[in-house]
């Protein structure tokens, strides 16, 4: 079978990590925003090594934290609390 690259590019890339404790556990969190996709992020729980690109505008949206990372609603309801906060300061760019 002959392997077909449909795309292959280099990108320049912004990360923010995060560390927190919340009440249910430790997350440690990686976003990535990219200069490819401005309205998404990449969400990566390092922990668990799942990981979920967003749009920012639909942050607000539990169920899909709870699917895509395989949390429970109690901790999808803490990573999206803090996520939240994250997300208004306007900037996910490392500082």
């Amino acid at each position: 079978m002959l392997n077909r690259t449909l795309t292959d590019e280099t990108n320049e890339a912004q990360i923010r990590y995060v560390s927190f404790m919340g009440d249910a556990r430790r997350y440690d969190i990686a976003i990535v925003k990219s200069d490819r996709d401005h309205d998404k992020s990449l969400i990566i729980d390092l922990q668990k090594s799942r990981y979920t690109e967003v749009c920012d505008s639909k942050i607000e949206d539990i169920d899909y934290f709870c699917h895509f990372l395989h949390l429970n609603n109690y901790e999808a309801e803490e990573l999206h609390g803090y996520l939240s906060n994250v997300f208004n300061e306007g900037s996910t760019a490392v500082n």
